[in-house]
């Protein structure tokens, strides 16, 4: 009976600690960030460590508060990269997209609740099962339009002629692999996010016919130049490519420096000093666009999963109990490509992250720190935490065997 009895408790007890550390698994609080001190010095040398220790051949990260850089970090195996050196943004394009939406907004030539076919003349939407006159601004700007081209660009090659945005509309000669790149309407609109990018393709195609402008040509006047982002460019000139970092494909060779039709979605070049003044203008006295409308923008307008939603424009990465609301978004091309950008509006805190050569990186550095300022945690952090909280499962069933163990010999 003595055997059973302690047989029974020693179940017991395992049960209860394996359920206090799923426990602390889920609500964060035996999660440990990569950094403990808070110091933003401390935190760039963790992080400059793990980056090293990565597969990456260049890499510019910066911390930002209240627009000044409090701490940076520059590495590359090749031609140096600074705090002025041009990476190519990816899908963060979307998120300087979306200011330049909202300036014609407040300007009152866009309704972001109007059918975009009102503002379309060079091309519509081919016709659907579904009724495309639903389909506003506001949906393209949170993927909630219902397109499914899954796109995705790879860009062309330097001496291959890019499409119009017409043709590329209607399939794009660069859509990644296995993927149709035919922008057309699949699901009922205003249901479901479903990342897209002929969505803001469309939204480039609409700039240009609402101003008259090219698609370049409206952003670098009514965005950059307000902004002071002198070094930032959607269309590579001869200036740029001086300045601009090398590309890296997976096996550590340098890539091409690809052209884009879908500029919108994927082709911004800037750099660290410029995305700090972006950074900066995210609050009050912006000259580009209302504090109101920026609220509007980052508002949490439609889930994606339990860690993540979308507002429109940038991705919302969560808010904590402590009031801090975090924004931001991420930018992957050709898997060499990995940029994050992130803010904490409550705070004005933020990071970014510019990098080639590995596809992870920048964004798990990027989740690395919203946990680390906020302690708001994702599947990243999680897997970052695997070997921490298996440590914890195991000292303590070694732990409760070891005194159940002993006390029965007590006993006995």
């Amino acid at each position: 009976m003595r055997y059973l009895k302690y047989g029974i408790i020693t179940i017991i007890s395992i049960t209860l600690w394996t359920g206090f550390v799923s426990l602390g698994r889920n609500y964060g609080f035996l999660l440990r960030p990569i950094e403990h001190s808070g110091n933003p010095i401390a935190f760039i040398d963790a992080i400059k460590e793990k980056a090293i220790n990565e597969d990456v051949d260049n890499i510019a990260i910066a911390l930002v508060k209240n627009g000044k850089i409090e701490g940076d970090f520059y590495y590359s195996r090749g031609k140096p990269v600074d705090k002025q050196t041009l990476f190519q943004m990816a899908s963060v394009s979307k998120w300087v997209t979306a200011w330049g939406v909202f300036n014609l907004v407040e300007q009152k030539k866009l309704n972001i609740d109007e059918p975009i076919s009102k503002y379309l003349t060079r091309w519509q939407l081919p016709k659907s099962e579904f009724d495309n006159e639903k389909i506003t601004i506001r949906n393209l700007l949170s993927h909630t339009a219902g397109l499914t081209d899954g796109l995705g660009y790879n860009g062309f090659e330097p001496n291959q002629p890019i499409q119009s945005i017409e043709e590329s509309l209607k399939k794009a000669a660069d859509a990644e692999p296995n993927i149709s790149g035919v922008t057309k309407v699949g699901i009922e609109p205003d249901t479901a996010f479903r990342y897209s990018g002929g969505g803001y393709t469309i939204l480039q195609l609409i700039i240009e016919e609402v101003s008259g402008l090219t698609f370049q040509e409206y952003m670098a006047k009514n965005i950059f130049e307000p902004l002071k982002m002198v070094n930032s460019t959607f269309e590579l000139t001869e200036k740029s490519y001086s300045n601009l970092a090398q590309s890296y494909k997976l096996d550590g060779t340098v890539d091409t420096n690809y052209k884009y039709t879908a500029l919108a979605a994927a082709s911004l070049y800037t750099c660290i000093d410029d995305l700090t003044l972006f950074l900066k203008a995210n609050g009050n006295n912006n000259p580009v666009i209302s504090k109101s409308t920026q609220d509007l923008i980052n508002k949490e307008y439609i889930k994606i999963n339990n860690d993540l939603t979308h507002g429109l424009g940038p991705f919302i990465y969560g808010s904590s109990k402590s009031g801090d609301y975090v924004i931001g978004h991420d930018g992957n091309n050709r898997m060499a490509i990995n940029t994050s950008v992130r803010l904490n509006t409550t705070t004005n805190d933020g990071i970014i992250i510019l990098e080639s050569g590995n596809p992870n990186l920048a964004s798990s550095l990027g989740d690395e720190w919203v946990f680390w300022k906020t302690g708001i945690f994702n599947f990243t952090i999680l897997n970052s935490n695997r070997n921490n909280i298996l440590s914890w499962l195991i000292i303590g069933n070694i732990l409760i065997v070891g005194i159940l163990v002993y006390l029965f010999r007590r006993r006995t």
